[in-house]
């Protein structure tokens, strides 16, 4: 995915991005987002508060507002045991509340992107607290909208495997051979 080079093109990667995740999300019935096996033993209520989670603290919360996320974020701790702990946060979330989360989130990264000078968004900044300097569009593109997109082939993979499971059970039978 290339680096966007103005705040015209971050957004239009972002919007690009998300619109792809959510024509995804868009077919699938309410009734199997919380299914486990997506990817591994997620369901797609768990990886979009997953992807939720790493738009509050790190698109919204570091990049845009300049602020500190919470330790959790900072912890030099692998990966797989990061995204566990990520998914023991939000297993008790409802379907409801995590589509809502995951749609205000939303808004407010693209409302306060559009608000921020293009200058803010391609210059390094830090935050008292935080380790590391970072470039926002950098953390957009890494930890926002570009995450989207490392979660749209297991979501693509298991829509097409439901839908060809789903045909299977609601295919007519075969006709009864004619016997004359």
């Amino acid at each position: 995915m290339p680096k966007p080079a103005s705040k015209n093109e971050l957004i239009e990667a972002m919007v690009s991005a998300r619109n792809t995740l959510d024509s995804l999300i868009d077919q699938i019935e309410h009734s199997k987002m919380t299914l486990p096996g997506v990817s591994g033993e997620w369901s797609v209520k768990d990886i979009i508060a997953h992807l939720t989670s790493y738009d509050r603290w790190l698109g919204l919360t570091l990049a845009l507002r300049g602020q500190k996320p919470p330790d959790l974020w900072i912890e030099d701790i692998p990966l797989d045991e990061f995204n566990h702990r990520l998914f023991a946060e939000n297993r008790d979330l409802t379907l409801d509340e995590v589509l809502q989360q995951y749609r205000e989130v939303w808004r407010n990264i693209l409302d306060e992107t559009r608000a921020r000078p293009e200058t803010y968004l391609f210059t390094e900044q830090t935050v008292q607290g935080y380790p590391d300097k970072f470039i926002p569009c950098d953390v957009l593109r890494s930890e926002s909208y570009g995450h989207y997109l490392d979660h749209v082939p297991a979501l693509r993979a298991w829509l097409k495997t439901t839908k060809q499971e789903q045909s299977c059970v609601t295919a007519p039978p075969p006709p009864p051979e004619s016997r004359h």
